[in-house]
């Protein structure tokens, strides 16, 4: 199951997102759902069905989760490939 505390460790295909910060002015503000994750992109879909790309390095992430919470991420976290964020261990989260 997906918390706040573990994130990080998860698939976030499937998450609704909204870029809360980025050094990108244009980016902020954008929301949609995760359609795919590369090491350093998401792709997300809005609600009018375009495809964005969001860049995880100069971005500030709002994840909803499954149970309704907001949770916020700083894209310098999730720059992995998905399937090396799980071995990854992190300080402090």
């Amino acid at each position: 199951m997906i918390t706040s505390k573990n994130l990080v460790y998860h698939e976030l295909i499937s998450l609704h997102v909204e870029v809360s910060y980025s050094s990108t002015k244009s980016l902020i503000g954008l929301n949609g759902k995760v359609i795919d994750e590369t090491k350093k992109t998401l792709t997300i879909e809005t609600s009018d069905n375009c495809e964005k790309l969001l860049p995880k390095d100069v971005s500030i992430f709002q994840f909803k989760i499954p149970d309704g919470t907001w949770v916020e991420v700083d894209g310098r976290i999730l720059l992995s490939r998905p399937e090396d964020r799980i071995k990854k261990r992190y300080k402090k989260i």
